[in-house]
């Protein structure tokens, strides 16, 4: 074996190589590294400089401290804690923010009574500190968390005679601790506790407390409606409690949510405005006024709101959460994927929506790779919803460009998708394909009709949709719709009906919805500029009388039309039959002998109408009647009501 060379030392590299400059191996070049790597959320790399630069100077309490706040950001926050104990134990009993950095690391892991111990301490060691303002909004948080009232000018004095290692080790010991104890437990006798079970730490009276009860257990009917979609219901709810607790915020928020899903923004920002009046930093409450005034339009109230947003640094992780949904929404990716990839590194949440949602944002920041690999781990934690395989897929075939378009924050396949799928499915063109396929048809329907049916954030983006989309996204929602058939669904269709910004066809088609959902009796309606009742089943039908021969058509075409065709190819049929018996009223109306040979004629129209292969003979099969007069039926109405002039705008 050949003799190995010994190792050069970098003065003999040099010597040799006075051209090549080595890295200097030092705790400052390290420390820089390290935070350049920081910078770029590669935290692996600013432990492993952090590391070596501690090694470098061990005795330096900024490189300790260092450290201790990258592990932080990993999730290691025990670990932190035992360095920046260290610090004001051993190195350095004047670096006072190490006690800041405890706190924060303490409530991170939801010790919030040994995080408010490490406030205290650290206020009373500098009541003017950098931190001092940052610590007392945490200590307010965290009063809110415990239920426990809020006095800023209450101080634990002897707390700086405690070690940080003897808090650090559960709570404060001896004389202190009993002072503090002490202390907390005369303001809880003296009924300063806020009402158990209160999220948002309200003041409600402690007095009565089956009422409280009684608030508490609405509030959650409340919010599982809300969860649900069912949002007229939780309104109702969520007014009850406000009529006798004006300042239960949970509610306040939640009845703001409710009316923005509805549509009703003016009243949801003055629901909010009441929040932050009461809790200026209440933080549900800015994120939710960002969001409906970026839905207005109002960007300079938008832009001082994401100021105030971008300064905030929450540690509970519901909070966070929040918080990076919310700058996502408002098109602040890059916050939104520092605050997701926080949720990752400290392991608060292993959600695959979560992956889902830090995918997104590294999309619109043009990190395709990363958003691969945050969708591959979503699709390891959840194979079954196809989420993560669909955008996988679609960053595969995006080419040179990014995606097209940009996938939303919402964890589920887009509306588009789903209904393109279930309208794939819906509409084989021929019988026999039907019948073939009709079981696979059958199942992928009736799943489609369950996530409509049972999925919140499928239901909130159907009423979205439905008011605020374009025309051909508001048509897709109303198909959906048509699946439902609760009191919710009904009220939404029917406020439709009575906005003057919806066009003519909208509500002609939500009108029969309405009809199909079983809705009997006068319907309001507002139509060029005045409201009116509708008693029939299309706002077309103004006629003085409706004969039962005339509506056994339409019964016809319906049952035979309903299993291959959408909801506007049906509704169009109805409605030209409609038009057809009105040209003619009332004395050129055809005698109906047999109304199977008109509905086969109506399906025939609406199938050349919407170019699908259906001949005279195949639909005379389908009604058994004879070819002969099915032709001589469309021909009448194709000249009564031009449908010729139809198909040609239909094809141009």
């Amino acid at each position: 074996m050949a003799e190995q060379k010994p190792l050069c030392t970098k003065k003999d590299h040099v010597m040799e190589q006075d051209n090549v400059v080595g890295f200097p191996a030092d705790a400052v070049a390290f420390s820089e590294r390290a935070v350049k790597s920081l910078d770029r959320l590669h935290y692996d790399k600013a432990l492993r400089y952090f590391r070596k630069a501690v090694e470098c100077e061990s005795d330096n309490p900024i490189h300790q401290c260092n450290l201790a706040g990258a592990l932080a950001e990993t999730g290691s926050f025990e670990e932190s804690n035992q360095i920046l104990a260290y610090i004001v134990n051993e190195l350095d009993p004047e670096m006072n923010e190490c006690y800041y950095y405890m706190a924060n690391n303490l409530a991170y892991m939801e010790q919030f009574e040994e995080s408010e111990i490490m406030l205290e301490m650290y206020l009373a060691r500098d009541r003017h500190g950098v931190y001092a303002e940052e610590a007392e909004e945490m200590l307010e948080m965290i009063h809110y968390e415990l239920n426990r009232p809020f006095n800023p000018a209450r101080r634990t004095n002897s707390a700086e005679d405690v070690s940080a290692e003897e808090s650090f080790s559960g709570s404060l010991n001896g004389e202190a601790e009993d002072e503090f104890l002490a202390e907390r437990n005369d303001y809880e006798a003296a009924g300063g506790m806020h009402a158990a079970g209160d999220a948002n730490g309200t003041a409600n009276a402690p007095d009565a407390p089956d009422g409280l009860e009684q608030t508490v257990e609405d509030h959650e009917q409340a919010r599982l409606l809300l969860e649900a979609g069912r949002f007229v219901e939780a309104e109702k709810v969520l007014q009850r409690i406000l009529e006798a607790d004006p300042d239960f915020l949970a509610a306040r928020n939640n009845l703001a949510l409710a009316y923005y899903y509805m549509g009703r923004f003016d009243e949801a920002r003055e629901m909010l405005n009441g929040v932050l009046e009461r809790d200026l930093g209440n933080l549900h409450a800015l994120c939710n006024l960002a969001i409906f005034e970026r839905h207005a339009g109002h960007e300079d109230t938008v832009r001082a709101l994401i100021d105030i947003l971008v300064k905030i640094e929450p540690f509970h992780r519901e909070h966070v959460f929040k918080l990076a949904t919310t700058m996502g929404i408002l098109d602040e990716h890059e916050q939104a994927y520092r605050h997701l990839h926080r949720l990752v590194a400290r392991g608060m949440q292993r959600e695959p929506s979560l992956y889902h949602y830090a995918a997104v944002a590294a999309c619109h920041m043009g990190r395709y790779d990363e958003a691969a690999r945050w969708w591959a781990s979503c699709r390891r934690l959840d194979p079954e919803s196809g989420v993560a395989t669909y955008f996988l897929e679609q960053l595969q075939q995006r080419g040179e460009g990014g995606l097209d378009p940009m996938p939303s924050y919402h964890y589920r396949l887009p509306y588009e998708e789903t209904s393109r799928k279930a309208q794939e499915r819906a509409t084989r063109s021929t019988a026999r394909k039907r019948m073939e396929e009709s079981a696979s048809t059958m199942d992928y329907e009736e799943d489609w009709e369950q996530q409509i049916k049972s999925d919140p954030l499928v239901r909130s983006s159907l009423f979205w949709a439905l008011r605020f989309g374009e025309p051909e996204v508001r048509l897709q929602a109303l198909q959906a719709m048509s699946l439902l058939a609760d009191e919710e669904a009904k009220e939404a269709l029917r406020t439709l009906l009575l906005d003057p910004d919806q066009d003519a066809y909208i509500k002609q088609v939500t009108l029969y919805v309405l009809r199909m959902l079983g809705v009997k009796g006068p319907i309001d309606v507002q139509w060029d500029g005045e409201r009116i009742q509708i008693s029939s089943n299309h706002i077309a039908n103004r006629l003085p009388t409706w004969e039962p021969h005339w509506q056994q058509v339409l019964d016809m075409v319906r049952d035979y039309m309903k299993e291959e065709y959408d909801l506007f190819q049906m509704h169009d049929a109805e409605t030209l039959w409609i038009e057809f018996i009105t040209h003619l009223y009332p004395d050129e109306v055809p005698r109906i002998t047999k109304a199977s040979s008109w509905a086969a004629a109506l399906e025939y129209i609406i199938a050349k109408m919407y170019r699908r292969p259906l001949s005279y003979q195949d639909v005379a099969v389908r009604y058994d009647v004879s070819a002969a007069t099915v032709a001589k039926h469309v021909k009448r109405m194709e000249d009564t009501c031009q449908v010729e002039d139809r198909l040609k705008q239909t094809l141009t």
